[in-house]
């Protein structure tokens, strides 16, 4: 006997399908904060298109050119650029080169691994801290077209370090569990 997809069904598959607990579904505020900085950065990327093609279709089609898109995509950019080392740190996913680190032994790989977390949990501690420098020198500069304080758009700085920070320290204890 056949399922719908073509699998053979046996009674030795439907205990073992019986046998898998299901789990409950999770509420949704639960989903939203799992993925929030991968929502925010989409819906920055939407903010920051929809600008751009605003943008354009007011200065070519109707003549009359935004003064205030350029700044919001700069303002998109940088959070984007942020968010999105935030995102790939969270799934341990950014480039390295690992030439050293194929060669070496797996004790000896494994401690350059650690060693390389600790050091970027350094660089991070220094990047939050002179983010949050960098608001207070910028929170009085305003933008030209919006009027509005820079802080905003370099509060991505200190958000995104903490962030990091926050990923790279369960990167680094799961790297040192295992």
């Amino acid at each position: 006997m056949t399922d719908v997809r073509g699998s053979s069904i046996s009674p030795s598959s439907i205990a073992s399908d019986e046998a898998q607990p299901q789990r409950p579904p999770q509420p949704a505020w639960r989903w939203l904060l799992r993925y929030a900085e991968e929502i925010i950065t989409g819906l920055l990327l939407a903010v920051m298109l929809g600008s751009v093609g605003l943008g354009v279709f007011c200065r070519f089609v109707l003549g009359q050119p935004l003064s205030w898109t350029e700044e919001v995509v700069l303002i998109c950019m940088v959070w984007l650029c942020f968010l999105g080392a935030s995102v790939v740190t969270k799934h341990n996913e950014h480039i390295l080169i690992d030439f050293f680190i194929a060669l070496a032994p797996q004790r000896v790989a494994h401690a350059m691994k650690i060693f390389c977390l600790v050091v970027i949990t350094g660089v991070l501690v220094v990047l939050l801290w002179q983010g949050i420098l960098l608001l207070e020198v910028t929170q009085d500069v305003q933008t030209i077209a919006l009027g509005i304080p820079t802080m905003y758009m370099y509060a991505a700085i200190p958000v995104s370090a903490f962030l990091m920070l926050i990923h790279n320290t369960r990167n680094l204890l799961s790297a040192i569990r295992s």
